[in-house]
């Protein structure tokens, strides 16, 4: 890659547009990042769990730890906050929780050291286009081209809206693809935590709402609260009284306030395309997170490096969409098949009757014991253990809670629906292929998210 003459815009300091940014800039590329915030003040000051190993599957160093702790002891809690299922911890460091503000200034000095430039403070309005290609940006008004324009600016892009429509680039996700959430932080009460030996408890259905909860200890002794809704922002009201409800069950939760947050998150599987003539979309921008929690960290990274490596490897010069899509075939075939499940999967169990949950979390349908021979394995904790005698129990037990037992089949059926379709994504780019399979694959999450909440009501 030509350092004179391949130049590349990444708007937005998004985990998928750094990763991307730091291999570009050290192949070679002229690459100039541009972020609304000051420097210091890129990201939030909270922590979300990832995989160690994300790092190594990237081709990047890890950081130090200062950057990150160990990954602490979750609880999950039913809706009626009478039954738990603890989540075994897995060896150290196995998962980490890296600081989202220090993890971004982490990537910054690795693209500072790579060649990249940074410009803090600075406002890209628009996308310039020209003959249906993106040709450069606007930056505080003014003009500059650009080979490329990496968009790793959020889910609520706007420049993904300004792209031509012949591209079929989703403009803007829909109430039902978001998770608002609170997040906020209080001093600790000197007390027990709800069970023995655990940091963090989730509730999930909290107060049967389609969302979470929970208090988490962290590291400064401070306790972290989230509280989720789907499709909609939680009121004062709501907030208050989920906060009480917290209180009662953890009482390391004080109603002293440090700070507080509200954000919209990503919990939609992966866009249908990511790519127009001279532009890209990477992390949160093209709605690379985990649909489970909204975590875009891991997802983000994975694609921002898959997109570079393919362009190094293929020394691509003319970043047409026609050239770039191979890149999204890789991802999606790696993740985003995956992520439609799981994009299924949770549109169905937060809108799963409360009595379910409750029953699953019960101890008498799946218990400690049972995740934890799951999960922990002495060669590869992501590789499942199993034994006939404990899943036939478990299987049986759903055969006699008829109930449950619907509600799960309709759910893996579904799931296993949006697989199908998510592994049909076209090998070569084809604006008419293209367009036909994602208006059956956009179709497919509409047509689920409507089916859950019908079905979920009766």
């Amino acid at each position: 890659m030509d350092k004179n003459t391949t130049k590349i815009a990444v708007i937005g300091m998004g985990q998928g547009g750094m990763v991307a940014a730091i291999k570009l800039a050290s192949a070679g590329a002229k690459v100039t990042i541009f972020e609304k915030n000051p420097e210091g003040e890129v990201g939030y000051t909270w922590r979300d769990d990832i995989t160690a190993s994300v790092f190594d599957g990237c081709g990047l160093p890890r950081p130090n730890m200062d950057v990150y702790i160990q990954k602490t002891n979750w609880l999950f809690v039913s809706p009626d906050e009478k039954g738990a299922l603890r989540v075994p911890p897995l060896r150290p460091f196995v998962e980490i929780s890296p600081n989202r503000r220090k993890l971004t200034e982490y990537f910054a000095d690795l693209a500072k050291s790579a060649g990249a430039e940074i410009r803090y403070g600075v406002n890209v309005d628009k996308l310039v286009v020209v003959d249906d290609r993106v040709i450069g940006i606007e930056v505080d008004g003014d003009f500059a081209r650009f080979d490329l324009v990496i968009d790793a600016s959020g889910m609520y892009s706007k420049l993904r809206e300004q792209l031509p429509e012949k591209f079929c680039v989703q403009k803007t996700p829909s109430e039902q693809d978001t998770m608002y959430a609170y997040r906020a932080f209080f001093e600790k009460n000197e007390g027990e935590t709800f069970f023995p030996d655990v940091d963090n408890t989730m509730v999930l259905r909290h107060m049967d709402k389609d969302g979470i909860g929970w208090a988490n200890l962290n590291e400064e002794g401070n306790v972290d609260v989230l509280l989720c809704n789907i499709a909609r922002p939680l009121t004062d009201e709501e907030i208050e009284e989920r906060l009480a409800d917290l209180r009662a069950m953890n009482p390391i939760l004080s109603d002293r306030k440090i700070s507080e947050k509200r954000v919209p998150l990503s919990v939609r599987a992966g866009i249908a395309t990511p790519v127009a003539d001279g532009y890209v979309a990477l992390g949160d921008s093209a709605f690379m997170t985990i649909p489970i929690m909204g975590s875009g960290i891991e997802a983000g990274m994975h694609g921002g490096a898959i997109f570079a490596d393919y362009v190094i490897a293929k020394d691509i010069q003319n970043f047409t969409a026609y050239n770039m899509w191979p890149f999204y075939v890789k991802y999606f075939k790696k993740f985003g098949v995956g992520f439609a499940f799981l994009d299924i999967v949770r549109r169905y169990a937060l809108r799963f009757k409360a009595k379910y949950i409750n029953y699953a979390l019960s101890g008498k349908f799946v218990t400690d014991d049972t995740l934890k021979f799951i999960m922990l394995d002495d060669e590869d904790y992501r590789k499942p253990k199993y034994k006939f005698g404990m899943f036939s129990q478990i299987l049986w037990k759903l055969i006699f809670h008829p109930g449950l037992n619907c509600a799960v089949l309709r759910m893996a059926s579904e799931g296993l629906h949006a697989m199908n379709v998510s592994k049909r994504i076209p090998k070569e780019y084809s604006l008419a292929k293209i367009a036909k399979w994602s208006k059956k694959y956009n179709a497919l999450i509409a047509n689920c998210e409507r089916k859950a909440a019908k079905r979920n009501k009766k």
